[in-house]
């Protein structure tokens, strides 16, 4: 029953990652760029580019988390998938920063121009996913090193 349980565990954490990483940012970027009256600095292929790296990404993201959810706990596989799943996220904030994503500038009329600029915040959560990558290294090599005993508790159990 252990199986059944992980490939559904790995479905619905594939469906979290497509929410997460593919629809709410699509939404908020179609509602952004067609906002009505707001002159806007990107043009259309910008906004193509922007959705095609967040799709892109975003099933690769979505994929790697399936298989990493739906393997078994302590396992070099799941320390494996990780490991590629926390690379490809930070590839994924790496398309936001240098697609344009993360600067938005636009004109207000008689006022001045706005622009929003995330690409700090973005540099910091890259640093935060280098630590995380790090941690992925040290639980491969754990797993690998300590595998008779992690068998052994799991036929325990």
């Amino acid at each position: 029953m252990g199986a059944v349980k992980n490939m559904v565990r790995g479905v619905i954490f594939s469906a979290v990652y497509v929410l997460t990483t593919i629809v709410v940012p699509l939404v908020t970027f179609t509602l952004i760029f067609s906002i009505e009256g707001l002159p806007f600095q990107w043009e259309q292929q910008d906004y193509q580019n922007i959705t095609f790296w967040i799709t892109a990404f975003g099933l690769l993201i979505s994929g790697l988390a399936f298989f990493t959810f739906s393997s078994p706990k302590h396992s070099i596989r799941r320390g494996v998938f990780a490991l590629i799943q926390v690379i490809v996220n930070c590839l994924y904030l790496w398309s936001y920063k240098f697609s344009g994503a993360a600067e938005i500038s636009f004109i207000i009329v008689n006022f001045g121009f706005f622009t929003l600029n995330v690409q700090q915040m973005l540099s910091m959560y890259m640093g935060i996913y280098f630590l995380t990558i790090v941690l992925k290294l040290y639980d491969v090599i754990d797993f690998t090193i300590n595998r008779e005993k992690i068998r052994e508790k799991r036929m325990k159990k």
